[in-house]
């Protein structure tokens, strides 16, 4: 029996190496994994750990190394390392750790104390101006190089403090400060100290306020921006005093100013300052000089003027911009001065004005049914739906405007229900149901005016003077409209045939009977207008309801809604020959009323009998 072979030297050193560098080697890759982000383990090759069952081989030899890993030197101190917090990138393309996250979007308290130190030097020069007019404190060329030598020193400041670490919001909050400071300085010369010329001041702020926004748009940020024309727009009032067509020019020069560097980047907070302070301005220069003995004449044409401006600015940012909204809120801000502003000129110079702002926006509106690419030869033209919609519910409002103003008040309603049939026509037309809103809203208030003016309901129960021809031109527009929107509704699938939408066409049919009785009344009354022309009235009343719902019966054979409307319609005839016309006609009259009833319906039912006995299917 032989001894077993012990193992020499060598082998055994040749085993310790191999062990050796198999822990090395699985002590890197954990070390590696270890302070690398986590990620998900997808088909990641793993390095196996040595199994004591695995089959060894007597020669030594190296494991290959893990695929794109370095094998790393061994780290007892790997586990203590603590792993980095993950950055996130946002959108503006910089790095934020949780620790720049937790102040919140961004306001550091460094930033804010700067935007505060900018706003309270702002109103400190301010008051300063104020109380030097007031205290008479230096001269004005003093004043007026102070507050210029103020804002350079401001401007320095922020360039200087730009190339510091950390400095990026003390240099935003400085250079608006100084531009702002320049701005009002400007203002200041042009209207406390008549230094400039009104085109000269404007034209220095457009200068200013130019520079300003180029160089929020040269470093790229929008605070700089905001914050010029939040300065401008907030301090400006202040100085200038009162709600004149000044303060109006020097605001819409801030929106002017605004607008390529707006539309370039796509700021929406610029685009919000920049438009809402010259509207409030406008609607203030409005009010005031209606309680003011100012230029009229000069108010309509700045307030014009910024309106323009507006709706210019509004139709290129959602050419531009399709998602912004904020171009739909400043469109729909822009009519509204030039609109208010109508009382301040002769009638037919405000329906002048307000039928202008109507076609402006129905072009802006007709601009949806233009192919895209057809104005420009970029396809983003075409402006976006929501947007031409607002322009035109805009220009309806315009024009119902230039209609009132234009026309007399007793002439409103014959007007509105016109227009009203018109747009109906246009909404079948064009298959647009917005259209159809619009003829529905001119309806509504025409049928009101017509209620209060021209058809009153005690036209139907009391002997009175005629209505004229008015009277029944409005009663036949009043049934028109009544049935011509329900059927276009129908027509553009935006309502249901009877009897769905009961409530709809209930009221429908009680504006098609009014609308009928009153005309037919009021056309009786044209020839006689005693009390035997008002009983001569309520008998062709009821005939004409009677008539009607034997025809309605007779066509509803194949139209289930016709004969409906005709059940619903006999049965208040019958109700009107009962109740009113039992208790209110004389006896001649109310035999007449009585027999022809009974005649018509006697007549009716012999033809509907033998309509019915044809061979054509009842629907």
């Amino acid at each position: 029996m032989s001894e077993p072979e012990h193992p020499t030297l060598e082998a055994v050193a040749a085993e310790l190496a191999e062990m050796s560098r198999r822990l090395d080697v699985l002590a890197g890759a954990v070390h590696l994994r270890g302070n690398r982000p986590a990620t998900h383990d997808s088909g990641e090759q793993r390095i196996p750990y040595p199994s004591a069952s695995a089959p060894r081989d007597s020669t030594p030899q190296a494991p290959p190394p893990p695929p794109n890993v370095e094998p790393a030197p061994f780290d007892p101190s790997w586990h203590a390392q603590p792993v980095p917090p993950a950055a996130v990138i946002t959108d503006d393309g910089k790095r934020r750790t949780p620790e720049s996250r937790s102040v919140g979007h961004g306001w550091t308290p460094s930033r804010l104390l700067a935007w505060i130190g900018g706003a309270v030097t702002l109103l400190g020069v301010v008051f300063l101006l104020v109380l030097a007019v007031q205290r008479g404190w230096l001269g004005p060329a003093s004043r007026v190089l102070g507050g210029a030598g103020l804002g350079a020193v401001l401007l320095a400041a922020a360039f200087r403090v730009r190339g510091r670490p950390g400095g990026t919001s003390g240099s935003y909050a400085l250079a608006a400060t100084g531009f702002a400071v320049l701005y009002l300085d400007t203002v200041a010369a042009t209207v406390l100290y008549d230094y400039l010329s009104l085109f000269g001041g404007l034209t220095a702020g457009f200068v200013i306020a130019g520079g300003g926004l180029l160089l929020s748009d040269r470093w790229r940020a929008q605070p700089v921006a905001v914050g010029v024309v939040v300065g401008c727009a907030v301090c400006a009032p202040l100085i200038n005093g009162e709600p004149n067509t000044t303060l109006v020019g020097f605001l819409a020069l801030l929106h002017l100013a605004a607008t390529p560097v707006q539309l370039r980047h796509g700021w929406r907070q610029l685009a919000q300052v920049a438009a809402l302070p010259v509207v409030i301005a406008a609607i203030l220069a409005d009010v005031w000089a209606m309680l003011t003995a100012t230029d009229h004449i000069a108010v309509v044409l700045v307030v014009s003027t910024a309106s323009l401006l507006g709706i210019v600015v509004a139709t290129l940012t959602a050419v531009l911009r399709p998602d912004d909204n904020t171009a739909i809120a400043a469109l729909v801000a822009a009519p509204i001065p030039v609109l208010l502003a109508t009382p301040l000129v002769q009638r037919p110079f405000a329906a002048a004005l307000a039928a202008g702002v109507a076609v402006v926006l129905t072009i802006l509106w007709g601009l949806r049914f233009v192919p895209s690419g057809r104005l420009l030869p970029n396809q983003r033209d075409r402006l976006p739906a929501k947007f031409t919609t607002a322009a035109g519910g805009l220009a309806a409002l315009a024009a119902m405007q230039a209609t009132m103003i234009s026309l007399d008040s007793s002439a409103w309603a014959t007007a509105l229900l016109c227009e009203a049939l018109l747009l109906t026509l246009g909404a079948l037309w064009l298959r647009g149901p917005g259209v159809l809103l619009g003829a529905l809203s001119y309806a509504t208030l025409g049928t009101v005016m017509a209620l209060h003016h021209d058809i009153p309901p005690w036209l139907l129960v009391l002997v009175s003077r005629s209505a004229g021809v008015a009277g029944v031109l409005v009663g036949v527009l009043t049934a028109l409209v009544a049935v011509a929107i329900p059927l276009a509704g129908v027509r553009l699938g935006v309502l249901s045939r009877p009897p769905s939408a009961k409530i709809l066409w209930i009221l429908s049919g009680i504006l098609v009977l009014y609308g009928t009785a009153s005309a037919t009344m009021a056309l009786v009354s044209l020839f006689q207008q005693d009390r035997s022309g008002f009983l001569t009235g309520h008998v062709l009343i009821t005939l004409s309801w009677v008539v009607l719902a034997i025809a309605l019966l007779l066509r509803g054979i194949t139209l289930p809604s016709l004969r409906v409307a005709g059940m619903v319609l006999l049965p208040v005839a019958l109700t009107k020959l009962f109740l009113f016309d039992l208790a209110t006609l004389d006896g001649f009259a109310r035999v007449v009323a009585f027999l022809l009833t009974g005649l018509v319906l006697l007549a009716a039912g012999v033809r509907y009998a033998r309509a019915l006995s044809d061979d054509s299917p009842v629907g």
